[in-house]
């Protein structure tokens, strides 16, 4: 009995380390924002790992680490999409730069 328990406990453990890998590559990704390439990698991490534990929750009718999978999961779907943003804008500030050359 004891051992299934400890088993239960371990998965918990496993998930919450999920939200809170999800949390922290969220907001170290947000922060980092200058440096772009660290930044997209630690927010497709930070879906990543939010949509695991957001996942597992559904399935086991639990909320172990959900505030911090959610908080990961928003930082990263923000951090993806200001990169988008300022792509597009570096891609349009380029071509117009062309146009007057």
């Amino acid at each position: 009995m004891s051992d299934f328990n400890n088993s239960d406990q371990n998965q918990e453990a496993k998930y919450k380390g999920f939200a809170v890998a999800s949390m922290v590559c969220g907001i170290v990704g947000i922060v980092f924002f200058c440096v772009w390439y660290i930044s997209i990698i630690l927010a497709i991490l930070a879906i990543i790992f939010g949509a695991i534990v957001i996942n597992d929750n559904k399935k086991k009718q639990t909320n172990t680490g959900k505030g911090m999978a959610i908080a990961g999961l928003v930082l990263g779907i923000i951090t993806v999409g200001l990169a988008i943003l300022c792509i597009a804008g570096a891609l349009t500030f380029m071509s117009s730069l062309e146009s007057y050359m």
